[in-house]
């Protein structure tokens, strides 16, 4: 049975309300679902778990940078032939025809469906946190797709991609240049090995998208520059282990496949710790219940360092 991606299943998954510009979206997009079959449930369980007994995978760290400068190159030679935001979108979305919501499993029915639902995560927490900002950072940006999502909600901030890999500040350059947007900049970024001498401007915001997921446990490097910068709020889009019920089952093989691709680890136990402290507050931590086949990987954490 065909169903429908609502605002208020939204703001029952989130338990928040979605600003009129977010909710005015998803009724656009009119999103088709259908909830997965007791047959087809099983074979998701059966795939992940078949993933999940391989002795070798691919794993996230540093050793995967030319990896990742290679994928956003394929973006970058798009661009060669028309620089719109569609040739900035990744290839790795939809190649699944399951995901999941509300802790089970779904088959999207509309066009870029897993897609357009992180987008619905995106707009909710942009139109709430960022349209006042001057200055956005997106942290881990890739191709900058998203950063054209959030001048949806601020036409008027300067906007800054930061990532690793040099494909990246490529493209980026050519969305300024070419005109599409004027107001997009580049910046090479290492999780791994910070540049403190790159100053984030005051009264600035910050967020990631699914990109802290691929430095594990390494963590600490990023907190502490954050830490120094002291942005007025940090947005994580990302998966937290600690946020998910481990007695569900379908939320036990999403951590285990955290684990197993060496996904972020301990970030939130992190922040916590330095909330006790007195060095940071965390807002908000919350689980969205959405995600792709093998992991709930859109958790959001709102935070931001002590100004003093």
């Amino acid at each position: 049975m065909k169903k429908t991606i609502t605002p208020n299943l939204i703001e029952s998954l989130f338990n928040d309300k979605v600003g009129v510009k977010t909710k005015k979206n998803i009724e656009d997009l009119h999103l088709e679902y259908s909830d997965a079959s007791d047959e087809e449930t099983k074979a998701c369980f059966n795939q992940i778990e078949n993933f999940l007994a391989q002795k070798e995978v691919i794993f996230s760290g540093e050793h995967r940078h030319q990896q990742w400068d290679s994928g956003w190159g394929e973006n970058l030679k798009l661009l060669d032939q028309d620089v719109t935001v569609e040739n900035l979108l990744p290839k790795y979305f939809g190649k699944y025809p399951f995901s999941r919501l509300n802790q089970n499993f779904i088959k999207g029915l509309s066009p870029r469906f897993e897609y357009q639902m992180l987008g619905i995560i995106q707009d909710w927490l942009f139109e709430k946190y960022f349209t006042q900002f001057e200055h956005v950072y997106e942290f881990g940006c890739g191709t900058g797709h998203n950063l054209f999502r959030l001048r949806g909600f601020n036409e008027q901030a300067e906007l800054w991609g930061l990532d690793w890999a040099p494909s990246s500040q490529k493209i980026l350059d050519r969305v300024n240049s070419s005109g599409l947007d004027t107001k997009i900049f580049g910046k090479n970024f290492d999780y791994f090995k910070p540049d403190h001498e790159f100053k984030i401007k005051k009264n600035s915001g910050v967020y990631t998208v699914a990109s802290l997921e691929q430095i594990g446990n390494k963590h600490d490097q990023f907190i502490n520059y954050m830490l120094d910068q002291k942005p007025a709020l940090v947005v994580n889009i990302e998966p937290i282990e600690e946020l998910l019920e481990t007695k569900e089952k379908i939320d036990q093989l999403s951590v285990a496949y955290f684990k197993k691709r060496n996904y972020l680890s301990g970030y939130l136990t992190s922040l916590r710790n330095l909330e006790e402290a007195g060095k940071i507050t965390i807002m908000s931590a919350k689980r969205t219940f959405v995600g792709s086949l093998f992991i709930e990987g859109y958790s959001v954490i709102v935070w931001r360092p002590l100004q003093n």
